[in-house]
C-alpha cells in the first residue's frame, strides 16, 4: 500500500513539474515556433524574439552590426586580387573596382559616424555591395584577358 502511494505521489510530482516547465517555456516564448506550421498559425513574437521586427530597427539583430558588410567587402577585394593574379582583370579594371570599394568604405564610415546603422543605411550599403559584385563578375568574365 505504501509503495503504491509513493509511486502515485512521485508520478504526480513529475507530471506537475513537467507542466510547470512547459508553462514557463511558453511564457518565455521558447518552443512556440514551428517552421512547419503556416504563417497564420504561428504564435505572435514576444519582445526579444528574433522574429520580432517591431520597435527601433537599429536594435534588431540583422542590422545591429556591420560585420556582414565588412565580410562581403573583404570577399570582394579578395576576388579582385585573385582576378588580377589570374589575368582575368587588368590593372585598369582593378583600379576602377578598388575605387568602388573605397567609395563603399567611405560611405560606411559616414553612416557609422553616429555609432549605428539604420535600416535605410544598411540597405544602401547592401545595394552598393550588390552593384560591386555585379561589376566584379562582369570584369572577370568579359574575356578581356591581360
Amino acid at each position: 500500500m505504501k509503495t503504491a502511494n509513493l509511486a502515485k505521489n512521485l508520478s504526480l510530482i513529475a507530471l506537475a513539474s513537467l507542466s510547470l516547465a512547459a508553462a514557463s517555456a511558453q511564457a518565455h516564448g521558447w518552443g512556440g515556433y514551428n517552421p512547419y506550421l503556416p504563417v497564420v498559425a504561428q504564435p505572435a513574437p514576444q519582445h526579444g524574439d528574433p522574429r520580432d521586427f517591431g520597435g527601433r530597427f537599429e536594435r534588431d539583430f540583422a542590422f545591429r552590426d556591420d560585420h556582414n558588410i565588412d565580410a562581403r567587402q573583404q570577399q570582394q577585394m579578395w576576388r579582385i586580387r585573385e582576378g588580377m593574379a589570374t589575368g582575368q582583370i587588368s590593372r585598369h579594371e582593378a583600379r576602377d573596382l578598388m575605387r568602388e570599394q573605397m567609395e563603399i568604405e567611405r560611405t560606411q564610415r559616414y553612416y557609422l559616424a553616429d555609432g549605428h546603422l539604420s535600416r535605410d543605411e544598411w540597405i544602401s550599403l547592401d545595394r552598393m555591395l550588390d552593384q560591386a559584385d555585379a561589376n566584379i563578375r562582369e570584369e572577370k568574365y568579359d574575356r578581356n584577358w591581360r
